[in-house]
């Protein structure tokens, strides 16, 4: 298990779209507007698979497909985007997540990668 710590959310993260992006805190000022910037409180790698759960405080969610990069760039640079919608284009760096609903999201709040 991974653990992440929401540092920001940005003023345009959560919309109308089902849609998160995860950044680390190296993400440029433009991009930090439309994401949650996480840092990770420890070095565990990140190694989800279709099974694996996100849990956002204590709102669990379950990977229903992953594409080929996402975990290569969640470990490189904590970034990935998540999609709380059943997978139809696979994105390459996209996490598929149900329930098909966006999770409460607040700084401080814990992310833990299962």
């Amino acid at each position: 298990m991974t653990k992440t710590e929401i540092m920001q959310v940005g003023k345009q993260a959560i919309n109308d779209e089902p849609i998160l992006i995860l950044f680390d805190e190296s993400v440029t000022p433009e991009l930090a507007m439309h994401s949650i910037v996480q840092r990770k409180k420890d070095q565990q790698p990140i190694e989800l698979k279709v099974g694996s759960e996100i849990h956002f405080g204590d709102q669990i969610y379950h990977v229903t497909a992953l594409g080929h990069l996402a975990n290569q760039n969640l470990n490189e640079i904590a970034h990935a985007t998540l999609f709380f919608k059943a997978s139809e284009n696979e994105s390459a760096n996209g996490v598929y997540l149900e329930p098909e609903v966006v999770p409460n999201i607040e700084v401080g709040m814990e992310i833990s990668f299962l």
